[in-house]
């Protein structure tokens, strides 16, 4: 039944996502909920969906694999690619009205709705992860400056993530 509910919560955040990341605040909201993970499995997980090859939603295995073992990783692989398969009937219909203003507004009320939950979630993620709850300032700074940059859109996000991971090793200090 715990393998049921755990496709059941996968596929929910990915139905209601819009890929990537975007699954993070309802997955972080229902595994911490049912006591089944911790912000810092969810930070190992990010970290491992980044440094793999392919798309930035991978995540989502090993964060399956962490819950639930292999079968975990199963499931939440299953249930991640079982929404983007429905969608191909869906966009076949969705085309030809891209240019109406209530689809395209609500496609744009998804994307910053959607890019709310993901700054919240990347905050919240940060704090619970920081010694007492507070970050240093090295991270905060950090955190101003790959925001600038990545508005102006010119850097490859793979540049920004070295370079967040470099600044991390020469600023935190020595391993405790």
């Amino acid at each position: 039944m715990e393998l049921l509910w755990l496709f059941l919560v996968f596929l929910r955040a990915s139905v209601l996502s819009l890929g990537g990341q975007t699954a993070l605040p309802l997955l972080r909201q229902d595994l911490i909920g049912a006591g089944l993970t911790t912000d810092q499995v969810i930070v190992e997980s990010l970290t491992i969906g980044r440094l793999g090859t392919g798309p930035g939603g991978l995540y989502i295995v090993a964060l399956g694999y962490f819950v639930l073992g292999l079968p975990g990783a199963l499931a939440a692989t299953a249930a991640t690619l079982l929404p983007p398969l429905l969608v191909v009937p869906l966009s076949a219909w969705l085309k030809p009205r891209l240019g109406q203003p209530r689809i395209n507004g609500a496609i744009r009320g998804l994307v910053m709705a959607t890019s709310g939950l993901i700054a919240v979630t990347g905050v919240q993620l940060l704090l619970a992860v920081s010694p007492g709850g507070v970050p240093a300032p090295w991270q905060l700074v950090a955190l101003g400056v790959a925001f600038a940059v990545a508005l102006d859109g010119r850097v490859h996000p793979l540049l920004l993530i070295a370079a967040g991971a470099l600044a991390g090793i020469v600023l935190a200090g020595p391993a405790a």
